[in-house]
Formats: C-alpha cells, sequence, structure tokens
C-alpha cells in the first residue's frame, strides 16, 4: 500500500528515502527539508539541553587546519579509544534522541547501510560573526567516518554557507533553514564561510557502520578538534 510522503511523525516514506539515497549517492551531498527528520520539539529539546553542555573555543583541526568556532562535545572518539558520551545527562539524552528507532531507519535507508550506523562523534557549533571552519576532511579526523549529518539550529545570520568541493574544479554551496538537516560523505573537503551577521548554530554528527577504536593515526604531536 502506498503511503504518503511524509508519517505522522514527519519522516519520509520508504519512497522518498530511497530518492535521498540516489541523490546522496550521486552528488555526495543533500539537503533535507525542515521539520522531516527532526520536528519542531525536538528541535526545541536539543536547545535546552545543550544549554548544560560546556563551551569551547576550537582554531586548530585534527589536521592542522584552522578554525574559529565554538564547540560543545557530545560524544567524542579520540585516536586509539572507542567512542563515549561526554559526562552529564543532557549528552546522553541528545544521543538517545538522535538514537531514536526510527529516525535510525530513515537515515538507515538514506546511508545505504546493510546494518544500523554508530554515531562516532557527536558535537553543537556555535559560530558568531567572524567564525568560520576551514577547508577540511572529515576523513582525517576518523578513517572509518563515512557520512556527517548536520542539524541546522538557527535562523537569523548571515554568511556561513557550507562549501563542499566533490573536485578541484567545481564546489557546491548550501545553505540549510533552519530545521533542515544536511547529509555528506566525510570522502568530500568541504568549508564553512565566515558568518557575516548573526549567529550560526548547528548539531554535527559522524556516522559509521564500524564502533570499535579509531583507527587514526597521529603522525605529529600537533593535535586538535574537528569542527564541521
Amino acid at each position: 500500500m502506498a503511503r504518503s510522503a511524509h508519517d505522522k511523525k514527519g519522516l519520509l516514506s520508504e519512497e522518498a528515502l530511497t530518492k535521498f539515497r540516489v541523490e546522496l549517492l550521486v552528488k555526495g551531498t543533500i539537503v533535507i527539508g525542515s521539520q522531516t527528520l527532526f520536528t519542531q520539539d525536538e528541535l526545541a529539546r536539543i536547545n535546552q539541553l545543550q544549554a548544560e553542555i560546556p563551551e569551547e573555543e576550537v582554531r586548530l583541526g585534527d589536521a592542522g587546519d584552522s578554525h574559529n568556532v565554538f564547540v560543545k562535545r557530545v560524544r567524542v572518539d579520540p585516536p586509539g579509544r572507542s567512542p563515549s558520551n561526554v559526562d552529564g545527562a543532557a549528552p546522553r539524552q541528545i544521543i538517545d534522541l538522535l538514537e531514536r528507532k526510527d529516525r535510525g531507519f530513515a537515515l538507515k535507508t538514506i546511508l545505504g547501510a546493510s546494518s544500523d550506523y554508530v554515531i562516532r562523534r557527536c558535537q553543537l557549533h556555535r559560530m558568531p560573526p567572524g567564525s568560520f571552519v576551514g577547508i577540511h576532511l572529515d576523513a582525517e579526523s576518523d578513517p572509518d567516518f563515512e557520512y556527517s549529518v548536520i542539524v541546522q539550529l538557527a535562523q537569523d545570520f548571515e554568511g556561513g554557507e557550507f562549501v563542499v568541493y566533490p573536485s578541484a574544479y567545481e564546489q557546491q554551496v548550501f545553505r540549510p533553514p533552519f530545521g533542515a538537516v544536511l547529509v555528506t560523505t566525510c570522502r568530500l573537503r568541504h568549508e564553512v564561510k565566515p558568518v557575516s551577521a548573526g549567529e550560526r548554530r548547528s548539531l554535527v554528527y559522524f556516522c559509521s557502520k564500524r564502533s570499535g577504536t579509531n583507527r587514526r593515526v597521529i603522525e605529529s604531536s600537533t593535535s586538535g578538534h574537528e569542527a564541521s
């Protein structure tokens, strides 16, 4: 029996999920519209929970890339260690929300996973005017990162475009609206352009089929934290 494009919880039908899967395979990056994977109430709950998590300023990425962004850690996976939630009730509750069964099924279909994916890393980003995320490759933070999922949590800002570079000769520019979800492969270089006004806020998590230790090898004494 055919189903409508959206079910009562706002998640997409299997037909629509499959279309997104094909688009992701072809383009490497997709945007899923507002209140589709996350409801208004869930976005409000994430915003409420994030207020309880400490914030740090990040200026250097894992591969030496330059950033200027404020980050709140929810789940981390340092080299040589398995993913783990940051201490506190708020990180655990955010992960529980992200791993809700129906949302897990939706993303599993979009990502084309043969088994349930694992959230290896999760964090919240706040970008006031002048903030940016330099060009980088997510897989350099963890070679098992397959896809990043970025939930837009703000709407009143200018600049801050998410730019993907599929090759040395092309770029894709995205500015997802509030509540939309951008999904991109971790094998494409990308950046977030400087914010010129307002404040850009997002929830970012990295998905993989592998749940073991982070197999990244640190080649020098310089290390940092990933931002996307």
